[in-house]
This record gives structure tokens, C-alpha cells and sequence, in this order.
């Protein structure tokens, strides 16, 4: 007897030939070549124009099953063809940016999967039914022409010509995951608490400040709910932080136009006229009116190297936030009997983010630094360093599976997560896919 197994798509072909539309093999002839039962030779040659479309369209040839219905079909599909329009136009497509379009899709969809997580594991299926592979690239520097760099340094005084330092400013967009606990398995000091999971929750948020360091607007967030729980007693419109909400908690053009509008409504009142330097970004619009405000972009695929808050504040701000967010867990674990029971609410964000601690991010972003930053790799701040060594060591208190996590890593975690729709040019180090061609 036959005995039960799966074939690779590229033998499967090879059975669907050897058959010839019933002209060639029989069907126990080939259950005896290829070692599979009757039935499993009826199914192959029943789904061979699927199996060759599959072969055809460059599929894994060695996935041996696929079962699929058709709402995850369809969304297997158009994640698949969004991926081959962003790879033909060159763009670095990372495993958490394919997640995200993933769970975009769903939406758009009408969320008929019901349950779509866009998991690691849907994203390590997705990538061996479709032969994809990820590769570490140098970050965005790798593809920066380095002429438009070096014009723009020439232009930066004539741009910059009329405006006090005061009035300079710089505004740029991350995702961080808000929730991200340090650990997988977090073990408190009473017992070990298992099945922890690492939140990937997050929030976009804006920064904005002037090259003097000396005014820095509240940080712009943008969330997936406008009104929370936590939010019940309290006037949202006086919170620290903006705080906004749409469907995907990404900045998008209408967003940004009202905080634009805002500001220059903030810039008439005080009589002052600013330039504001910004990433050219698709979320970001360009036929906006501001009588108080001159948008000035970035040339197109220079921000790694022109992105004044790109070369160490950010930085230095999510290692602050990080350091508020484990020392919370720590508090939290003392009357903590699971991992479920160490909540971080959107107020303890908001805390984090307007921490007192962030005040010793005095770095500014000079006139210099607008002109400089493309000649350098390192960060402005040279006190990093120091903010990181505190993090580890309150790190040592919280383990991921008995072991320490590294307080680089736990910063850098979400470092290519978008804050927008679109792909993003300002993270550090970018991930290219490959599709590879296997004939």
C-alpha cells in the first residue's frame, strides 16, 4: 500500500506531466512512481491548473501543501501584488512592513478572515509559499545620491537667510509599539509568569522642535481610539500630548494639515514667522497655505542623511520612553501576580512621553547641525551611551526566558515600524526582500 505523503509543487508537476491529460501514466502507475496513494494522485491532477499557475508565477516549489480558502486567497493576492509594485519601484519592503500592509488589507476587505493577526507566522508562510527571503541592506545612505546631498548643504544658508534660530524648526514621524514589554516570558520577583506576549500595539507620533532646543511642541500622537477608558474623567483637549486617533494609527494628509493649520494659527498670534523642515513624505501635503509657515522638504531620499532629528534626538527620546516603560513593569511586578495583571494604559504612555527625564535631552538642533548633519554617521548627542547603560541595568530586573534582554535591542526594536501609509525613508536599517527565481 501507497504510502501517504505530501510532494513538492515541482513534483506534482512532474506527476501532472507524466499523466498528459490522461494520455500518459495511469493513475496507479504514477501512485507506484511517486510512492503517494490513488487519492492523492486524483487530488494533484484534479487541482493541476492550480498547481501549474503556481509553478508558472514562481511558488515555492518545495511547499508540499496548501490549503487555503478564499477570503485568505484573496488577501494572500493582493499582499503579494502590493509587494511586487513596491519591489519594482525599488522600495526596501521589511517582514513588520509587510505585516502592516497585510492587516491594511484585511480591513479594506471588510475583515473576512475574522481573526487576522498578521502574525510572525502568517509572515514566515507567506514568504516560503511566495520564495521570499530578507536581507539586511545598509540603511537608506546605501541608495542617497549624494549630489542632491551636497547641493542642498550649499543651499542651507541662502534657505535659512531672514530667520532667527529660534524660528528654525524640524518636525519627523515615528511608530513606536507603546506596550512593547522587554521580555517574552516575563518573570516576576514572586513567581514565574509565563506566556507573556510582546505587545506590538502602536501609536505614530510627531516631533517637532526649534534649532534652539528651547521650544519643543507637544509631541503629536496618533492612536486607534479617540476615546479611551482611561480618558473618561479627563479633558482630552488639555492632555500633554496632541492626541488623535484614526483606523490605522498613521499620519496621513488631512492629520497633518490640521496640526499644520494649528501651528500657524499659534505662529499669527505670536507674530512670528518660522521655516519648518520636513521629511518628503506621502503623508505629507504640499499645496497647503500658511501664512505664518514655510514648509521646506528634504530632497527625496536624502532623510538619512538630512534629517536633523533622525541623527540622535529621537534616539535618545525612545530610550528615555523605554526606561519609564520598564521602570512601570518593575513597580507593577511588586503586587503583580501574572504578566496580565502589569497594565500600560495610554495615560502611563502620555506619562512617559512628558516624563521629567526628557529634559535632559539638551542637544538642539543648531543652524550648524541643518549643514552638517549630512558629514556625519554619529549621533548629535553624545549622551546616549550613558542613557543606555542606565537602561541595561534596570533591564537586569526583567528577563526574557531567564536571560537579560540588551537594552540596543530593546530600542531599536521597532525601528522600521511606518508611521504612515506608504513606504517610509527616514528609519535606520532598512530590509530589502528578494524574490528568488528558481528557474
Amino acid at each position: 500500500m501507497s504510502s501517504r505523503r505530501d510532494l513538492p509543487l515541482q513534483q506534482k508537476v512532474e506527476l501532472i506531466k507524466d499523466n498528459n491529460y490522461g494520455n500518459g501514466l495511469t493513475q496507479r502507475k504514477l501512485a507506484e512512481k511517486y510512492n503517494i496513494s490513488l487519492g492523492s494522485v486524483s487530488n494533484v491532477l484534479k487541482r493541476k491548473a492550480e498547481y501549474l499557475n503556481d509553478y508558472e508565477t514562481n511558488q515555492n516549489q518545495n511547499v508540499k501543501r496548501k490549503v487555503m480558502n478564499v477570503n485568505a486567497q484573496k488577501l494572500d493576492e493582493d499582499v503579494y501584488e502590493w509587494l511586487m509594485q513596491q519591489r519594482s519601484k525599488n522600495i526596501p519592503i521589511s517582514g513588520p512592513i509587510l505585516q502592516e500592509k497585510a492587516r491594511e488589507i484585511d480591513a479594506l476587505l471588510g475583515d473576512k478572515l475574522g481573526s487576522f493577526k498578521g502574525s510572525n507566522g502568517w509572515l514566515n508562510r507567506f514568504r516560503t509559499k511566495h520564495n521570499i527571503s530578507f536581507r539586511a541592506i545598509s540603511g537608506e545612505s546605501v541608495s542617497v545620491n549624494i549630489t542632491p546631498v551636497d547641493d542642498w548643504i550649499q543651499r542651507i544658508p541662502k534657505i535659512i537667510d531672514g530667520y532667527d534660530s529660534k524660528d528654525i524648526f524640524n518636525c519627523n514621524e515615528k511608530g513606536p509599539f507603546y506596550r512593547l514589554m522587554p521580555d517574552k516570558s516575563l518573570t516576576l520577583n514572586k513567581e514565574e509568569c509565563k506566556g507573556g506576549k510582546k505587545s506590538k500595539e502602536r501609536y505614530s507620533v510627531l516631533f517637532c522642535v526649534n534649532s534652539t532646543g528651547d521650544e519643543k511642541l507637544k509631541p503629536f500622537v496618533i492612536a486607534k481610539s479617540l476615546k479611551l477608558r482611561c480618558f473618561k474623567h479627563l479633558n482630552v483637549n488639555k492632555l500633554p500630548v496632541d492626541w488623535r486617533a484614526n483606523k490605522t494609527a498613521w499620519m496621513n494628509v488631512k492629520l497633518l494639515s490640521e496640526w499644520l493649520s494649528n501651528l500657524n494659527i499659534l505662529m499669527e498670534k505670536q507674530k512670528t514667522k518660522i521655516i519648518l523642515f520636513l521629511d518628503n513624505a506621502p503623508c505629507h501635503p504640499v499645496d497647503i497655505e500658511l501664512s505664518n509657515i514655510k514648509l521646506q522638504y528634504f530632497p527625496p531620499n536624502t532623510t538619512s542623511k538630512l534629517q536633523p532629528l533622525d541623527q540622535g534626538i529621537i534616539h535618545v527620546f525612545k530610550i528615555h520612553y523605554r526606561k519609564y516603560l520598564v521602570k512601570h513593569i518593575i513597580a507593577r511586578s511588586a503586587t503583580a501576580q501574572t504578566s496580565n495583571d502589569i497594565k500600560v494604559t495610554a495615560l502611563d504612555v502620555i506619562a512617559g512621553f512628558k516624563d521629567k527625564q526628557h529634559d535632559d535631552i539638551t542637544t538642539a538642533i543648531t543652524i550648524d547641525l541643518l549643514a552638517s548633519s549630512a558629514d556625519s554617521t554619529e549621533p548629535i548627542d553624545d549622551e546616549p551611551s550613558k542613557y543606555l547603560e542606565k537602561l541595561d541595568d534596570l533591564l537586569q530586573h526583567v528577563t526574557i526566558d531567564g536571560q537579560t534582554m540588551n537594552a540596543v535591542d530593546f530600542i531599536g526594536i521597532d525601528n522600521d515600524t511606518p508611521a504612515y501609509n506608504e513606504w517610509f525613508d527616514n528609519c535606520e536599517h532598512l530590509v530589502a526582500c528578494d524574490i528568488k527565481k528558481t528557474r
